[in-house]
């Protein structure tokens, strides 16, 4: 099995097997360009992901669909969120009885897609220290302030 450790990572750690370190892969086709018609939160989260991609050098333009679908569902998630905020849990159904608020299934259905197309670009803890992205020290948190700014 291939260690997926950067370069820069290996050296920090040290090379007890005395294998050969050689450069990371990186980007070399760059962020795709964000689709004509993302707007709003959409748009706001791949702006925030590509540039935080960019800068550890982990995108490249045939990456546009996956996250398309990834920064659709943040919004889809960041809506039925706002919905849920305003309603509450428990809305009147057509039949006049309570039910669950429809946001609740749209919330769990966009964190699904949004947990597993953002693994593929290691946007939780765990996702970037198997792909090599952190050395896995508790203080690394590149991806939190590069996300907050």
């Amino acid at each position: 099995m291939a260690d997926r450790k950067p370069a820069a990572v290996k050296l920090l750690h040290g090379n007890p097997g005395n294998r050969d370190i050689t450069s990371s892969a990186t980007s070399t086709t760059g962020a795709p360009r964000p689709p004509a018609d993302l707007k709003g939160e959409a748009f706001a989260e791949w702006c925030r992901i590509t540039g935080y991609l960019s800068r550890v050098g982990q995108i490249e333009a045939v990456d546009y669909a996956a996250l398309t679908v990834y920064c659709c569902a943040w919004a889809m998630f960041d809506d039925a969120r706002r919905l849920m905020d305003e309603h509450g849990p428990v809305v009147m159904g057509r039949d006049g009885g309570l039910v669950k608020n429809p946001a609740a299934q749209v919330m769990r259905d966009a964190s699904d897609t949004m947990l597993k197309f953002g693994g593929r670009f290691g946007f939780t803890p765990k996702d970037r220290q198997n792909m090599g992205l952190t050395s896995g020290e508790p203080d690394d948190d590149d991806l939190e302030s590069a996300l907050a700014g």
